[in-house]
């Protein structure tokens, strides 16, 4: 059969009849054009995809990945790859290779109408390093680094990306050679107080969505990963940025994960749109549909949903200012003065958060009775109110625990060993005696973070991402035992956390931060896009009284309305008049009324 002259592989954008027509022939199909996107095949070594958005090319990247070990990247050759049409909307690229590191590869990509997939797997034995994506190795900034060379990496020709990932920079949409870690870092990307690098301080979202999208012309093409429950055993998506030789996306198992037979890595989509959150939509839908999430199983309560008080702010308030330590305010009595002084302002709130630190410890989950002489009176007292008690907790937390229950390097205990039956035997009591006994009504987490080094002498097969799942899971699930309409309320912005979440948090807002409202509402989006259709809108730290009180205005109409101070702003020291404070008191028993309508 002679193939048209469109149908030539120089050409980029070939009509669905075309590759049709290389199917049924002996020619191999070289292009694929679909009604979202189209992708040229091109032979070479490696052999390479160029993918496509409205007739401009918008990466090109190799058809195999890299896979290290925890020692040594991996190189790869003889690539063999073969292209067919599996049905009538569906082609499929299968690749082969042989490797330096493992006994066996292969490599495939599905292109489906709405998006492609890639997924790559391995046999052999060892313990694994990255996982690379569209990549193999990361380029240096001036030299190829660990890769081959640019034709091994991701050429993008996109001008910007788009992260689910919130910052203290609140910044959303970065240039291309900006790296990004969505997931965890361990705080160590931050920079100091004389590199102050806010853009990069995050943990807001605490995992985000494992996603990123990048903007070319009026299109945005999603990039994001997904694996089975159970499975993320990595800590993040990492983008490297744009460098000499391309860019680099990968997750890296840091030795925690073994090979012993078959491997297959996390599945790579990408997903079209012309708009960042509808292509995060695309990819949450994907995650469902794909089984890379998990089913929400929230315990929804009228009571969830009433006004928060919090009392982070007005301890930082009254230390900070002094140099002094903030969590030494976290007192019954302080406590008590400062709802004595929302009550007499006649704001109606029904949740009461008790802050950093009522316990003895970070990790112990043990009432510091000096600071709380009677907690389960004062809880009581709220009871016979109408309000709800929830308790701030960290998670995993070194502070407190036996040193059998560590994480030890160095001889120093380094955080709780989650994965170990001997550490959920020793919280799960504590967690049910605080909800039955003391009466408290749950829990608001915090300072959520993963293993991010390699060599940490972890328990079980827990480690990245399912770190901090089982650790919530335990939260979650034992204070529902005890009473089931309890409220866990969480951080963790990503669909896998779906089972063990009643409440997200938007999270704290940065001090120099102006247009709160604004910021806060993107923030809400990708939240509600993610899974979570109850928000804390939160409020910590207050800028200034001009943002603190635009942003108490709109709370209503973004979440769960929340108040952190009782005084003045934390960094300002600004007082709301008495006019403001009989306005917000308005607008929270509105707020109420319209729940009361829903009910």
């Amino acid at each position: 059969m002679r193939i048209p002259l469109l149908c030539r592989p120089a050409m980029l954008i070939i009509p669905l009849l075309c590759a049709a027509a290389g199917a049924h022939s002996s020619s191999p199909i070289t292009s694929i054009q679909m009604p979202v996107y189209s992708v040229a095949v091109t032979a070479g070594e490696p052999p390479r995809l160029a993918i496509e958005r409205d007739g401009e090319t918008v990466f090109t990247v190799p058809v195999v990945s890299g896979l290290a070990s925890d020692q040594q990247e991996e190189r790869l050759s003889a690539i063999e790859y073969s292209v067919k049409q599996s049905g009538d909307h569906h082609y499929e690229l299968n690749a082969t290779a042989k490797s330096s590191l493992w006994s066996s590869r292969r490599f495939t990509w599905r292109f489906f109408p709405d998006r492609i997939e890639f997924q790559q797997f391995a046999t052999g034995h060892g313990k694994l390093g990255r996982v690379y994506f569209l990549s193999d190795g990361v380029s240096n900034r001036w030299d190829n680094g660990t890769t081959p060379g640019y034709t091994w990496e991701t050429t993008i020709y996109a001008d910007r990306y788009f992260s689910p990932n919130p910052n203290h920079a609140n910044q959303f949409e970065f240039n291309i050679p900006m790296p990004q870690t969505v997931g965890f870092s361990g705080g160590t990307k931050g920079g100091s107080d004389t590199d102050f690098r806010p853009e990069r301080i995050t943990g807001i979202f605490a995992p985000p969505p494992l996603f990123l999208a990048f903007h070319l012309d009026t299109t945005w093409t999603g990039v994001g990963i997904g694996a089975r429950p159970g499975e993320y055993l990595f800590p993040a998506l990492e983008y490297t940025g744009s460098a000499y030789a391309g860019a680099s996306f990968y997750a890296d198992y840091l030795g925690y994960k073994t090979i012993d037979g078959e491997f297959a890595s996390p599945v790579m989509a990408l997903t079209f749109a012309y708009d960042p959150l509808d292509a995060l939509a695309a990819y949450t839908a994907w995650l469902d549909k794909s089984g890379f999430s998990t089913p929400a199983t929230a315990h929804d309560a009228y009571w969830h949903h009433l006004p928060i008080f919090c009392g982070w702010a007005e301890q930082t308030v009254n230390s900070v200012p002094q140099g002094e330590a903030a969590n030494k305010l976290a007192r019954q009595a302080n406590y008590e003065r400062w709802i004595a002084t929302l009550e007499q302002r006649g704001l109606p709130f029904g949740t009461i958060v008790i802050d950093d630190k009522w316990q003895k410890g970070y990790g112990s989950f043990e009432v510091d009775t000096q600071k709380w002489p009677d907690m389960k009176g004062f809880v009581a007292a709220q009871h016979a109110k109408g309000r709800h008690v929830l308790l701030w907790v960290p998670l995993a937390q070194p502070d407190g625990l036996p040193e059998s229950l560590c994480i030890m390097v160095n001889g120093k205990c380094m955080g709780a060993d989650v994965g170990k039956p001997e550490y959920e035997a020793y919280l799960r009591p504590r967690i049910r005696h605080l909800v039955e006994e003391i009466g408290v009504d749950g829990f608001k987490e915090d300072w959520v973070d993963a293993p991010t080094v390699a060599g940490a002498p972890l328990s079980g097969s827990l480690a990245g991402i399912e770190f901090v799942r089982r650790f919530q899971w335990i939260l979650y699930d034992e204070t529902h035992k005890a009473k089931p309409d309890a409220l866990v309320e969480t951080q963790t912005v990503n669909a896998l956390f779906l089972e063990s979440s009643d409440v997200t948090r938007l999270n704290d807002i940065w001090y120099g931060t102006r247009n709160v409202a604004d910021m806060m509402r993107l923030r809400a989006r990708i939240a509600h896009i993610s899974g979570w259709p109850v928000l804390d809108t939160d409020n910590a730290s207050s800028t200034n009284l001009k943002e603190w009180w635009n942003y108490m205005q709109a709370q209503p109409s973004i979440g769960i309305p929340a108040l952190y101070f009782v005084s003045k702003t934390e960094t300002t020291q600004e007082s709301p008049s008495e006019a403001q404070w009989t306005a917000l008191a308005g607008l929270w028993r509105d707020y109420i009324a319209g729940l009361k309508g829903k009910q």
